[in-house]
């Protein structure tokens, strides 16, 4: 890292310091700083978002940053924070984006990986219990493809495909080898245990996405568990003809929200059999009521249709 950089990241991790200490009178200050830093890279709209985020308690963006200093260990938001802002260079993203660099052509900003692990949930639906028995990456491959992915500027990972904390062991190692970066997983609530929470506590850069599909009862279980350890997670529901009609609403924002999760992930996988997945018109709307909602619920959502998506409802639409 050259030294204006270093610069730039020991400014930033002081200004987050700074805000932990006080995020109600500090978000607004923090603003000004902000002005300062990414002010002329920050289009109209952009800085419209970002004003009224740090600035207004009634936005919904505003109200969900404020959560996360009173949900989230303070050590483990700055570290995210710092990973986000100083190694993936978020305030860079609105700047890249309007220059095409965030196209499917550029390099992008995060990378799923299916490290093929195996999987005995059996759930139904799930491509690893369709492939059946597949090679896994070992520690060494997933550690290589890391260090490529961040050589061209990638700091955001999501590891998916089966149950990838059956290894907990080295997925832990990895991020704790890997601390510049932020590790999301996809995982049945039945590996959210108090060991894991342990981990996370050290290694404060994976979090994991609940799958509330698979067992309700144990996602709300989990749910309060990580809650109880102020850690930060995030739901993944997956979307069918069945249940198109009840996810997505206003009712089921709020239990998510209520259960102290932070983002919500939407997907289907017609291809891996079991439910039907939604008609057209019915992904129409959900993408509709999910771009609503992200105008007013203090809840991080995305989408990510497989299959016969809506040109409306764009891959990983953020």
């Amino acid at each position: 890292m050259s030294i204006p950089a270093r610069l730039k990241a020991f400014g930033i991790s002081k200004a987050l310091d700074y805000l932990g200490r006080d995020p109600d009178a500090n978000l607004p200050r923090l603003m000004e700083w902000l002005d300062k830093y990414a002010g002329e890279r920050l289009s109209p709209p952009y800085q419209t978002l970002f004003h009224q985020a740090m600035t207004d308690p009634d936005n919904n963006w505003h109200q969900l940053i404020r959560s996360m200093y009173t949900d989230i260990d303070n050590r483990i938001l700055k570290k995210i924070f710092e990973n986000f802002i100083i190694h993936g260079h978020l305030l860079d993203w609105p700047a890249k984006k309007e220059d095409g660099q965030l196209s499917q052509d550029q390099a992008p900003w995060s990378v799923i990986i299916d490290p093929s692990f195996p999987c005995a949930m059996d759930c139904t639906g799930c491509g690893a219990s369709i492939f059946g028995v597949r090679p896994s990456m070992e520690f060494d491959s997933l550690d290589e493809e890391l260090e490529a992915r961040k050589a061209r500027g990638c700091h955001l990972f999501i590891f998916s495909g089966g149950n990838s904390l059956a290894r907990q062991e080295e997925i832990i190692a990895l991020c704790n080898k890997h601390t510049d970066c932020v590790f999301a997983v996809f995982t049945p609530p039945a590996s959210i245990t108090p060991s894991l929470c342990e981990d996370l506590l050290r290694v404060r850069n994976l979090f994991p996405a609940i799958q509330v599909d698979v067992d309700p009862a144990d996602a709300q279980r989990a749910s309060l568990l990580l809650r109880e350890h102020k850690l930060p997670f995030g739901v993944a529901c997956r979307c069918t003809a069945d249940n198109a009609d009840r996810v997505a609403t206003e009712k089921y924002y709020d239990r998510i929200i209520d259960s102290g999760a932070k983002f919500c992930w939407f997907f289907t996988c017609p291809a891996y059999g079991g439910p039907a997945a939604p008609t057209r018109e019915q992904l129409l709307d959900l993408h509709r009521r999910v771009q609503a909602f992200r105008k007013t619920k203090p809840l991080l959502t995305l989408d990510f249709w497989d299959g016969p998506s809506p040109s409306a409802a764009p891959q990983g639409g953020f």
